[in-house]
């Protein structure tokens, strides 16, 4: 393995189908909806802030039918590339390497004499981080708690969030995020400029005024990630529950903000991380 100061880890997935690629039982992505009917997903995501620690985690990647489809044809396929580079963006390219050899469905396709629901590529991959973050590990297992009550919590905690993105109240909602901003800063070695831009980013889309999506509550599930330590809602379709809408529909598909919620300790109650 390959020492870098300050090792950046990304998968680049190729997506043709609907899906969902988790590492260390977190989503990275979520594909889903209109934007599968034709075409793929192709792109790089960072995943420092998800791996937490040194040692090993499972990446899987779970392939569904695409919109208006019923089962995967012999048409549909996955593959995910595994890089790490250094952050800075100085020696980013010329340090940049695969540290693990790329997985895929199989590359003739599924056979076309089985109705396929569902299919799943996974393989275990190896990291060396320079840091432990204080994310989830040792965060109360939320999946051994009573379901129905969780999730009326949850909803609780949902409909806060939305009050505050219908105010547009950038300040308020970084306050609710400070967990997972700290997190993020350190999993992607964030300077103050780059924590400056980021928050500039933040409140310039709050500051368009966007309408905001209702939070219909009969169309939302109760998800458990990180190996039951965190809980989200989806919407029945794969999409976030909180949306705002797009400012220009034609061009540009609704602004999906992604939320996971954690418990610290019984004395903290569920939090964002």
């Amino acid at each position: 393995m390959n020492k870098l100061e300050r090792p950046l880890y990304t998968i680049a997935p190729h997506i043709y189908c609907s899906g969902t690629i988790l590492v260390n039982d977190i989503p990275v992505i979520d594909w889903y909806g209109n934007q599968t009917e034709d075409g793929g997903y192709l792109g790089a995501l960072d995943i420092n802030h998800v791996l937490l620690q040194s040692g090993q985690c499972r990446v899987v990647g779970k392939m569904f039918p695409r919109k208006g489809q019923k089962t995967l044809t012999e048409e549909e396929a996955m593959l995910i590339d595994f890089y790490c580079a250094d952050a800075d963006p100085k020696i980013w390219k010329s340090s940049i390497y695969k540290f693990h050899p790329k997985i895929e469905s199989p590359w003739s396709g599924l056979s076309e004499n089985i109705n396929y629901p569902y299919f799943e590529i996974a393989t275990e991959i190896e990291v060396e981080l320079p840091f432990v973050l204080d994310g989830w590990q040792n965060s109360v297992d939320l999946s051994k708690l009573d379901k129905n009550v969780l999730k009326e919590k949850v909803l609780e905690y949902y409909r806060q969030i939305h009050a505050v993105l219908k105010e547009h109240n950038a300040g308020k909602f970084l306050e609710l995020s400070r967990e997972k901003q700290k997190l993020q800063e350190q999993a992607f070695y964030f300077n103050e400029e780059r924590r400056q831009s980021f928050k500039e980013g933040l409140t310039a889309l709050f500051n368009q005024n966007l309408e905001l999506e209702p939070l219909n509550e009969n169309e939302l599930k109760l998800e458990f990630l990180g190996y039951g330590k965190l809980v989200r809602l989806m919407k029945l379709d794969g999409s976030q529950p909180l949306q705002f809408k797009s400012p220009n529909p034609k061009e540009q598909s609704n602004i999906e903000l992604e939320i996971k919620l954690h418990v610290r300790n019984a004395e903290k109650g569920l939090s964002i991380i």
